[in-house]
């Protein structure tokens, strides 16, 4: 439990790095100096320097028929020119980006080759317009509309994300038991392969997004920031981010209060969601049974937001809506939102069961 805490806590040092010129315990990471406490607060949503972060809202009613029926648990996957990708259970969704049509649906869930079982991993290939769904012994290839592609390697990738020149991944190879995080070019060649606790061995490349973390079958954490990956060290971990007597705190060394809190028995938070957008940080967690949502300029340090209900994003002229934010994209922060959460707000009929709607807005930052 110890350990899966300060894993926990450890990914948001990462989530800070190419942000400052100064440098943490690991060489490599560059860190945002944040040392302050702060009280915890619903932020005045009221602001000038608020609402200047949301511009310029465009909503899109994703098309509902028998076809492609979202549950409740469905997620935004990708939004790229031409399609918006749906997640929902085993199932992926294609609308038109400009008008929420329904375009086609993927689900191959079976046990014949050209199916799989179980998903570990997703990831949508927007040049190659291709789902790549990672299942326990094989990373398969499907358009669209469900065909199947073709299928790699014949060892085992858990987990991987795109970045912008191949792919990062967890890879088991067939004789041996321990896990490699390895990368992969565009067209599944390996280039470099390293063992999870050899941070040294990460190299960067060049970008300009982040993606989420993963865990390899080690149960080390990995992330990629700006389309590098970086892997932590069980025996040198920096957590990041701790919550102690209601105070929200982020310095970049928290070795000695985070020893202590686990020592009293205090809650260590989890880390759910993290987007980097030029100097602002969306970071999300879970604390104390609740979920907090915050949001940091990485130059300052300083905490614009801090709220449980989430981010005040405009819906119109006139409204505003509270909700996470799902995807960051060219500088567009993109949001679904249920008929239930529209009720919330009058903008939609309780009794309704019509897919969500999908709230984009630029970010002017």
């Amino acid at each position: 439990m110890r350990h899966s805490c300060i894993s926990f806590l450890s990914i948001s040092l990462f989530l800070l790095t190419a942000c400052s010129g100064e440098k943490g315990s690991h060489d490599q990471v560059s860190t945002v100096s944040i040392d302050k406490g702060v009280e915890h607060f619903d932020a005045d949503y009221t602001s000038a320097q608020y609402q200047s972060l949301f511009k310029n809202p465009k909503t899109i009613r994703l098309e509902t028929n028998d076809k492609c029926l979202l549950s409740a648990n469905a997620y935004l996957l990708n939004v790229t020119p031409k399609y918006i990708v749906i997640g929902d259970k085993t199932s992926f969704y294609f609308f038109n980006a400009e008008n929420g049509s329904f375009l086609s649906v993927m689900d191959r869930k079976g046990n014949g080759p050209e199916e799989y079982a179980d998903i570990f991993s997703r990831f949508f290939d927007e040049e190659k317009e291709l789902i790549y769904v990672a299942t326990p012994n094989k990373t398969k290839l499907y358009k669209p509309d469900g065909t199947f592609v073709s299928e790699y390697p014949k060892d085992s990738i858990s987990n991987f994300i795109g970045v912008s020149n191949g792919y990062w991944g967890t890879y088991k190879r067939e004789y041996q038991k321990s896990h490699l995080v390895a990368f992969f070019d565009k067209d599944w060649n390996m280039k470099q392969s390293f063992f999870p606790f050899d941070a040294e061995s990460v190299t960067g490349f060049s970008g300009g997004y982040i993606v989420p973390r993963f865990r390899d079958g080690n149960d080390q954490v990995c992330i990629v920031i700006n389309d590098t990956l970086y892997a932590s060290r069980k025996e040198k971990l920096i957590p990041a981010v701790a919550i102690n007597q209601g105070k929200l705190k982020m310095p970049t060394d928290l070795n000695g209060d985070l020893e202590r809190m686990l020592t009293e028995g205090k809650y260590c938070i989890k880390a759910e969601n993290a987007l980097l957008v030029n100097d602002l940080l969306f970071y999300d967690f879970f604390w104390n049974e609740s979920r907090h949502y915050t949001l940091w300029d990485t130059n300052s340090g300083e905490l614009l937001i801090h709220s449980e209900k989430g981010y005040a994003m405009p819906y119109n002229e006139k409204a505003i809506v509270n909700t996470p934010v799902s995807l960051i994209r060219n500088n567009k922060a993109y949001t679904l939102l249920s008929i239930d959460k529209l009720a919330q707000y009058g903008l939609a009929n309780e009794e309704d069961d019509s897919n969500p709607t999908l709230l984009c807005v630029d970010l002017g930052n």
